[in-house]
């Protein structure tokens, strides 16, 4: 496990103030989204995605295993070249996902100003 790098901290924090719900048009309550926040503090990255195509990083809170239930929403933002989406399971962020548009490589998340939400 390693800390959250600042541009993937930023991208969570954006994300939960600002991301959509993927594939559906309800609107996500304030209240839900400051949950959400508040499970930010000590989350850590505890696995990478191995498809050599995409910077995605499974989450899990210090000290915490994954949540086993299956209760889950999914935000979403893009960039330019790609769709960014939030998996909160449990009230918990659970993995940032990066997913190109194409078949180029992306290494690295975007800056939140590159971000559209």
């Amino acid at each position: 496990m390693r800390p959250l790098a600042d541009r993937e901290r930023d991208l969570l924090v954006a994300l939960i103030a600002r991301g959509t719900e993927h594939g559906g048009d309800r609107v996500i309550a304030a209240s839900d989204r400051e949950r959400w926040a508040g499970h930010l503090p000590g989350v850590m990255v505890h696995g990478m995605c191995g498809c050599g195509m995409c910077p995605s990083i499974d989450l899990v809170p210090e000290g915490y295993d994954r949540p086993t239930t299956a209760r889950q929403t999914v935000l979403e933002a893009s960039a330019s070249n790609a769709f960014l989406l939030l998996f909160i399971e449990d009230d918990r962020p659970t993995y940032l996902e990066l997913a190109p548009f194409g078949d180029e490589p992306i290494t690295e998340f975007p800056p939140v100003a590159d971000v559209e939400f």
